[in-house]
């Protein structure tokens, strides 16, 4: 019991945890990895969803998602520039990801697209009040086609405050 608190604690820390890209070009507060993970989680589902996938892989598309970026917990969210100089144990993630019993195979191509959606969306958002933003969205590469026709609709630069 007591390794599940821990973990819920560390799992917290995301909320605390910003995405460190954006302070690089002066956006205040930033995203936290929770933010961006949860958001990461709603894509995934309906990319899957939209590609014919049943709801079990639909489901733990999502719940990848939710979790693509739990080891940012001990590692924290490393920009470009960070990457360069510190490498990530993949093995060691790739452990830690099976202790929640998830076999990626064959859904693992929503939640990198998921991913990289979210960070466009993101920066869709951001470029309203920061112009530099939208750099982060662009030439992105997709393994789907359902996100690469959201992106290209994204990419047309509707408003993202399209409610008002």
């Amino acid at each position: 019991m007591e390794e599940l608190v821990k973990l819920i604690h560390e799992v917290g820390s995301l909320k605390l945890t910003p995405r460190s890209g954006w302070l690089k070009i002066g956006i205040e507060p930033p995203e936290s990895v929770a933010e961006h993970s949860f958001r990461t989680a709603i894509i995934a589902f309906l990319l899957a969803k939209k590609s014919g996938e049943n709801l079990e892989n639909c489901l733990r598309s999502a719940f990848l998602g939710l979790i693509h970026d739990l080891h940012e917990a001990r590692t924290m969210d490393l920009h470009k520039i960070a990457k360069r100089y510190v490498k990530i144990d993949e093995e060691k993630l790739e452990n830690d990801l099976a202790k929640f019993e998830v076999d990626p195979m064959g859904i693992e191509k929503y939640v990198e697209d998921a991913d990289r959606l979210e960070l466009a969306f993101q920066a869709v958002e951001y470029s309203v009040n920061n112009k530099f933003a939208i750099e982060f969205a662009k030439n992105l590469e997709f393994k789907t086609e359902i996100a690469k026709e959201i992106y290209t609709k994204l990419m047309e630069r509707m408003d993202p405050r399209w409610w008002r």
